[in-house]
């Protein structure tokens, strides 16, 4: 029986209704493309036409001649790279980046019925997309960078000719040459960070990925299709049709305009509307409120309040206002349908501390939610049952991490003009691999249980393990992803690939003929990014985030020595990165991207569990300000008397409350950091 309740809990439909939040208390399925699909059209026709305009540009500066830029003969050493297909072909381009997404928003309309997300979602997508191409190709035509094979483009029978200024003379095929001048930036990972960049915004914001839930396991599906497009274009750069800075500006490029028009239409992921377009909101308003259009004369009032009604319409239709009283001086105080907490106090700036004292002064606590009081034996069960799923992906990153280390990784063309950066000594490992996981994971590991032995907190406990266990998995397999990729030889290569120090090359193409061992060669291709960076930036990272919150690094208090524990385990961090360039096992780039990857995920995975380190509740896992909130609400829909406010447990958990603690005769505003009253302070400024 309890295996069946553990499976029911699991169940997509279940994960599906938790992951939506307040999608629930809107009405859903009123707007189809039947009944609202061609007033759509209608008002975004101007926005259709410019879409076809840009496909016309598109088509035009594909068809012109790209700028032909000088290229001598001592320019030739970086492109010389063999001619070769492409890995992923440029008819497949649209079909992942334009054809994948829409068949996604297509299910997503085909289950809310809501023509609103489906026709700004397509119209958002194309316009990423088409915006991303014509910058592209324009910077394509105007640059004329030459791609890395262009001198076998140039002079496929292998000898050049250049003219008394030593500018090549091509005599191969026209249009293969005209590509070869397209390298800078790369079309393929503009168009697959616009198109699957902005799919993973769009599910970001549909599964509530930022919800303070931490079910970790969304960022999974967050990130699929930015490894998608990631890993398109390091294809790119293994079919030497680019250098790696086009591939990285190209990237970039997409992801910036995807991000831009994304935010046109839709709120941030991380916003309490993130599920839902603009558009629809606002329909909503109209919907409800005949008389707020434009021309009547309530319409700006009631724009006004719109967001509040959206947000509260359970609490609207259950009544108008809930009353409490004020602990100390028997103030009343409105809780209007917007959820916001209104009295006189709400007129002046006033300091806040911590929510657990908030707590403890504002009620009569019940001992089932006094600290220390959550332990494994009493909560662990539950806690661990909400994230099964969790550890269910957990356990699928760690089969995908071994398989991503048995594989051979891509062999990349390394002639002997490439050996001058890759003849340093072969040297053993300063900091040995069985050691990675010890201050990576079994460090953090320590620290934690320590914490919770002191505390007695199992959210915090299994928030801190998971949370930690996700950072090194995920920063893991994108690493060793990456790794088998991209196939950088390390600076040691040449001793791994000629262990008796006699390069054998190949007479046709040049590319090297390694005679070592093979399992050293392959280790050899897996320079980019540094593992032992990104896992001891991921473990040590997350660690330093954890003690940052735990000790209240950023108090305001002046401090700084506990800056000093902040500090500690990403200087350990550092030093293992640094260890890398020494060894000669990696170049400084590959430490500085692993750096940057391992704090990268660290950072993401630490805020699905915690409170940014600054924020005055970053002490605890939201879990345990939910289950708070929500033993709270038990306790005061229970009670009849007047010392407890009457809230649903999503208006509790967006706003814990307002008042004065006894005995203090300055006006406390005691409450956690929620962006509701964050909204009303600014609007009170």
């Amino acid at each position: 029986m309890a295996w069946w309740n553990m499976m029911s809990f699991c169940s997509f439909p279940k994960f599906w209704t938790n992951s939506q939040g307040r999608i629930s208390q809107v009405e859903l399925g009123a707007h189809t493309i039947k009944s609202h699909g061609a007033k759509i059209a209608r008002n975004h026709l101007h926005d259709w036409l410019i879409l076809l305009l840009l496909v016309v540009i598109e088509v035009v500066l594909y068809v012109i001649y790209p700028f032909y830029r000088f290229v001598g003969k001592e320019m030739m050493t970086d492109l010389k790279y063999p001619l070769k297909d492409n890995t992923v072909p440029v008819w497949a381009v649209p079909l992942y980046s334009v054809l994948l997404p829409i068949v996604v928003f297509v299910l997503f309309y085909l289950r809310r019925r809501d023509v609103y997300d489906l026709h700004h979602s397509i119209l958002g997508l194309l316009f990423a997309v088409l915006i991303t191409g014509v910058l592209t190709d324009a910077i394509k035509n105007a640059v004329g960078r030459p791609r890395p094979d262009f001198f076998w483009r140039c002079f496929p029978d292998g000898i050049g000719k250049y003219d008394q200024l030593g500018d090549v003379i091509c005599h191969g095929k026209d249009s293969v040459i005209k590509e070869g001048h397209k390298s800078f930036p790369s079309g393929h990972a503009s168009w697959s960070f616009a198109g699957l960049g902005y799919l993973s915004l769009y599910l970001s914001g549909k599964i509530k990925v930022f919800d303070r839930r931490g079910h970790v396991a969304k960022l999974c599906i967050t990130f699929l299709p930015l490894l998608l497009a990631s890993l398109v274009a390091i294809s790119r750069v293994d079919d030497y049709r680019h250098h790696w800075q086009d591939v990285f500006a190209g990237g970039l490029l997409g992801l910036g305009v995807a991000t831009f028009c994304y935010l046109q239409f839709f709120p941030p992921p991380y916003d309490s509307d993130g599920w839902g377009p603009y558009a629809y909101f606002q329909a909503l308003q109209e919907d409800s409120q005949p008389n707020s259009r434009p021309g009547h004369p309530t319409y700006g009032s009631n724009l006004q309040d719109f967001e509040a009604q959206v947000v509260n319409q359970q609490a609207a239709r259950n009544s108008n206002s809930m009353n409490s009283l004020d602990l100390e001086s028997g103030r009343r105080t409105t809780v209007a349908p917007s959820g916001h907490f209104i009295s006189e106090l709400s007129r002046r700036q006033e300091p806040r501390f911590d929510l657990s004292l908030q707590f403890l002064q504002l009620v009569k606590m019940p001992p089932e939610i006094q600290l220390g009081a959550h332990t494994l034996r009493s909560h662990g069960t539950r806690v661990a049952r909400i994230h099964l799923h969790d550890w269910l992906i957990l356990l699928l990153l760690v089969v995908i991490e071994v398989i991503l280390n048995i594989i051979e990784p891509f062999h990349r063309f390394v002639g002997e003009g490439m050996m001058t950066d890759l003849k340093y000594p072969l040297k053993g490992n300063t900091i040995p691999f069985w050691a990675v996981p010890i201050f990576g994971i079994l460090l953090p590991f320590a620290i934690i249980i320590t914490y919770y032995f002191i505390r007695k907190d199992v959210y915090d406990l299994h928030a801190a393990i998971l949370g930690l266990l996700f950072s090194v998995l995920l920063t893991g397999v994108l690493t060793d992803a990456i790794k088998d990729a991209v196939g950088r030889p390390r600076p040691d290569f040449f001793w791994r690939c000629f262990p008796d120090g006699k390069g054998v090359f190949d007479h046709v193409t040049g590319d090297v003929m390694c005679t070592g061992l093979k399992s050293v060669i392959k280790e050899g291709h897996k320079s980019f990014p540094s593992g032992h960076t990104s896992w001891s930036f991921a473990g040590l990272g997350f660690l330093s985030l954890y003690l940052s919150g735990k000790i209240r690094a950023f108090d305001r208090k002046g401090h700084v020595a506990k800056l000093c524990i902040t500090f500690l385990p990403l200087l350990v961090a550092a030093l293992v990165g640094v260890s890398r360039v020494d060894d000669y096992w990696h170049h400084w780039q590959d430490v500085f991207a692993g750096g940057l990857l391992g704090f990268t995920v660290a950072c993401f995975c630490y805020l699905q569990f915690f409170p940014p380190p600054y924020d005055i509740d970053g002490w605890g896992p939201h879990s345990y300000f939910q289950m708070l909130a929500e033993s709270q609400n038990g306790t005061q829909t229970s009670s009849n008397t007047t010392n407890y406010l009457t809230a649903t447990p999503t208006e509790l958990g967006d706003v814990y409350s307002q008042s004065r603690p006894s005995m203090v005769t300055s006006q406390v505003n005691v409450r956690d950091s929620s962006q509701i009253l964050d909204e009303m302070e600014r609007g009170r400024r």
